[in-house]
């Protein structure tokens, strides 16, 4: 009895280590193709995903709608080599909607709307990691206000307050000797956080921006339901409500961007994303307000690297490309499938076409997974991993 509470209880906690795993920032064709090194090169709406701070030198009314489908792959293989799982396919769409008003000359106010975690993965009904992730979908939704001032006319800063909620389904099971029992598991919640940035347009060539992403407190609420549980197990086993609570990790970076000549821009910059906070998961059941399991995670903080370029082929056309080197920060011991996360290279390309006051933009990128292998996981699920996903996106961008 008491080691199937255990698995119930790590069941539900997943629920919430996959919301804070997907992380996604490819929130506009343009930086996405010049590998999200755009933070000070941004001059559109959507600095207010990229820089806040940047805001400020967007003139006009500026309205942009973005969005990226990301086809994400991976599979799984036992230790021996003698099992091999495909995940299902699975397309997820991530929109964005970004506007902004100049109120004078020194001041731009906006909001925008994004989903930086919209993600799914789907293993096949009881394949050997059942009872760790079966189907795993979050959806998040961040509303932005911003408001941007220059205090100089070369240096600017933005504020943003941002509120996020969540939508979370998982699905997996509990194998019993002589039978399966299904469980589904559904919750929702929200949590408000802060943003800041700055752009210094140090001279004509070169421009330094930053910016910075509060950590956000969501607390969830849900239900979980049992099917085909065997009747001795019921009383502990039962349908009900849950709670539990999770922080999005604090996010901060810089860009320099320099331009080379009147065709050619280069962008190197950083991110740094504080994956320390998910140390550890308390998951309660709500009738009883008793804590039902709190298990440690003991992330690390990671950093993303990054390049872009840009070139101007035309008054036109525009020319981007893009590298990420990104890092994983969960663990061996955490690693499982509902998150087969690594190291990464992402390698991005993308253009831009200019009409009238309209800019129609695209891109592609390719995410190559390191291969993962662990054999130190905590429920004992151990093998090896191989990862890849392919996005692609537009972005229509009207200023008048």
């Amino acid at each position: 009895m008491k080691k199937l509470t255990a698995i119930c209880v790590g069941l539900l906690a997943t629920m919430l280590a996959f919301s804070s795993g997907f992380q996604v920032n490819e929130h506009n064709a343009q930086g996405a193709a010049m590998g999200n090194a755009y933070v000070a090169s941004v001059d559109n709406a959507s600095a207010m995903f990229y820089n806040p701070g940047a805001l400020a030198f967007v003139q006009g009314i500026d309205v942009n709608f973005s969005s990226v489908v990301f086809y994400p792959t991976s599979s799984w293989t036992s230790l021996d080599g003698t099992q091999t799982t495909d995940q299902k396919t699975k397309i997820n769409v991530l929109p964005a909607v970004y506007l902004s008003y100049q109120l004078n000359d020194r001041v731009v106010v906006g909001i925008s709307e994004f989903t930086q975690y919209g993600l799914e993965t789907d293993w096949p009904t009881q394949w050997p990691g059942s009872q760790i992730a079966d189907r795993t979908k979050i959806k998040t939704f961040n509303v932005a206000p911003t408001i941007a001032f220059k205090v100089t006319d070369n240096f600017s800063v933005g504020f943003q307050a941002n509120w996020v909620g969540a939508d979370v389904l998982i699905q997996k099971t509990i194998n019993f000797i002589d039978q399966t029992a299904w469980v589904d598991m559904a919750g929702d919640g929200s949590g408000w956080g802060e943003s800041a940035g700055f752009l210094w347009k140090v001279n004509r060539k070169i421009n330094v921006g930053g910016f910075w992403r509060s950590g956000v407190d969501i607390s969830f609420d849900g239900e979980v339901d049992f099917t085909n549980v065997p009747t001795p197990f019921l009383p502990v086993l039962y349908d009900g409500k849950i709670s539990a609570g999770v922080k999005l990790p604090q996010t901060w970076g810089l860009d320099v961007a320099y331009q080379l000549n009147d065709k050619w821009l280069v962008e190197v910059g950083f991110m740094n994303t504080e994956w320390s906070s998910y140390d550890r998961l308390t998951v309660f059941r709500k009738d009883t307000g008793g804590v039902l399991s709190s298990i440690p995670k003991n992330w690390t903080n990671v950093t993303m690297y990054k390049v872009g370029v840009k070139y101007d082929f035309s008054d036109k056309l525009t020319l981007r490309g893009g590298y990420i080197y990104d890092e994983a920060g969960n663990p061996d011991n955490t690693l499982d499938p509902s998150l087969p996360d690594n190291n990464r290279n992402d390698f991005s390309a993308g253009f831009d076409w200019k009409f009238k006051n309209f800019t129609l933009s695209t891109f592609a990128m390719y995410v190559r997974f390191n291969d993962r292998t662990t054999t130190t996981m905590m429920e004992n699920f151990n093998g090896s991993y191989s990862t890849s996903a392919l996005l692609v996106g537009a972005s229509l961008d009207y200023r008048f």
